[in-house]
């Protein structure tokens, strides 16, 4: 039996994750998100494992021909023993504390079975089931897997229009009322959209500092108890176009001369029309909600307080499901409501989150009904359109790859929506102070599943 050893279960988690990130042409190592997939960030300054290097990921960050090559991709899983990992890590990691060890055995489940998807994708195999696959993603923390109803949600966003003056006609549907308040808000143009960008995240920002953050001790060696003296400024805003998101945040960190940099990059997709409003959700959420979240996590690590496991950020997983759903709740963790959020943006704000919670039941259910239930592709369109009430760039996405894609439809598809409902009930439960205590990792780190074993002992 081999001995447990933290270094050594961190080396091959790190493998492992480069490995399966390696088989779908992605780097993490990369600037910007759009080349990012499975390994989200990776903290500058800490070298990735030597597979990085290898010859298969080298080729398929270059072209991705190699992707579709089934004898490639075997030898190269093969050759850093990529099935065999997640028992050794598990090996490796059995006496770690108990939030630890499901943390790191969660995280290796969830790889384990988007390996096994991806080799089997290219063998022409069966891959696992759906429900292995959406199971691994949220960690066992979802008791029911099914289609999600999005009647309650359409009648919130029915209510939140009439309150701002469009109200739902016999000439004129829900769809299309949303639609008119849309283009009522005027978007953005490109060339502005930066620095509005800047000047509502310095607003957010403020807020969070002071209706959290100053009620909050983070123990971090050299600052304040509140990290009011962390500027929290090495984040910056671009723009970005031909891209299949709406808005990435990659996290990088890193230092320089010895002082934490806590870089990060907000990438924003301009073929996607952007209001005032919208770009306040979209801001509080990318900003606010990811990069503040990876900061802390960074200073946390830096202090000693948190592992390996807080340096690195993994789509598909149950870490992201823990984090779509902070980041959706943002508004609830710096007012304590929505309502008490509106008092200061105006109601328009609570038609814009409306509107986003129904998009969530459509990143939840589009995969559920074209690879479980076996729904044509028009069926998905016309439950993004009629029942979500999504706009027509929002319903080609969702019935792109997030319908479709073996890995990102039921493994990521489920983070909004239950990641969303799952703190919003510990906020409500407990209120926002101690959920933010739990959800910036000052009780340890957590993922979705010891988020939820943590507020269960407040």
């Amino acid at each position: 039996m081999a001995k447990t050893n933290p270094a050594a279960a961190e080396d091959k988690l790190a493998t492992l994750l480069i490995g399966v990130d390696s088989l779908f042409g992605a780097d993490v190592m990369h600037e910007s998100g759009a080349h990012h997939f499975i390994a989200d960030s990776w903290i500058l300054g800490i070298s990735p494992p030597p597979i990085y290097g290898d010859s298969f990921p080298r080729e398929a960050r270059s072209s991705g021909d190699i992707l579709k090559d089934a004898q490639a991709v075997n030898a190269f899983v093969n050759r850093w023993r990529l099935h065999v990992l997640p028992q050794e890590i598990k090996e490796l990691s059995r006496t770690f504390k108990k939030d630890d060890k499901r943390n790191i055995s969660d995280l290796t489940d969830s790889l384990s079975v988007i390996l096994d998807t991806a080799v089997a994708d290219v063998d022409k195999t069966k891959v696992p089931s759906f429900e292995q696959r959406y199971r691994a993603g949220t960690a066992n923390t979802v008791d029911y897997i099914g289609i999600a109803d999005p009647r309650d949600a359409r009648e919130k966003l029915r209510e939140t229009l009439a309150q701002v003056g469009y109200e739902v006609s016999p000439s004129r549907n829900l769809r299309e009322t949303v639609l008119v308040w849309g283009e009522a808000q005027k978007p953005l143009a490109p060339e502005k959209v930066a620095d509005e960008a800047r000047k509502i995240n310095a607003e957010l920002l403020t807020v969070m500092r002071s209706n959290v953050f100053s009620k909050l001790n983070f123990r971090v060696k050299g600052h304040n108890h509140d990290l009011s003296d962390v500027a929290f400024d090495g984040h910056r805003f671009e723009t970005i176009s031909g891209v299949h998101f709406t808005g990435s945040s990659i996290y990088q960190g890193g230092e320089k001369e010895g002082v934490p940099t806590l870089k990060g990059l907000f990438e924003y997709n301009t073929d996607h029309p952007v209001t005032e409003i919208s770009l306040t959700t979209l801001c509080a959420h990318e900003v606010i909600g990811h990069y503040i979240n990876a900061a802390v996590k960074d200073l946390l690590w830096r202090d000693g307080q948190l592992g390996f496991l807080a340096t690195i950020g993994v789509m598909c997983s149950p870490q992201v499901v823990f984090e779509e759903g902070w980041a959706q709740n943002i508004f609830e963790l710096m007012y304590g409501s929505r309502d008490a959020a509106a008092e200061v943006y105006g109601k328009h704000l609570l038609v814009a989150l409306a509107h986003e919670d129904l998009q969530d039941f459509g990143k939840h259910n589009a995969s559920i009904l074209y690879q479980r239930d076996g729904a044509s592709l028009d069926d998905v369109r016309r439950h993004l359109t009629e029942d979500c009430v999504q706009a027509d760039h929002i319903v080609k996405k969702l019935s792109g790859a997030w319908a479709q894609h073996p890995v990102l439809g039921p493994l990521y598809g489920p983070a909004y929506l239950k990641g969303r409902e799952m703190v919003n009930a510990a906020i409500r439960e407990h209120g926002n102070v101690a959920v933010a205590e739990i959800g910036y990792h000052l009780k340890g780190l957590v993922h979705i599943g010891t988020f939820q074993e943590k507020v269960a002992r407040l």
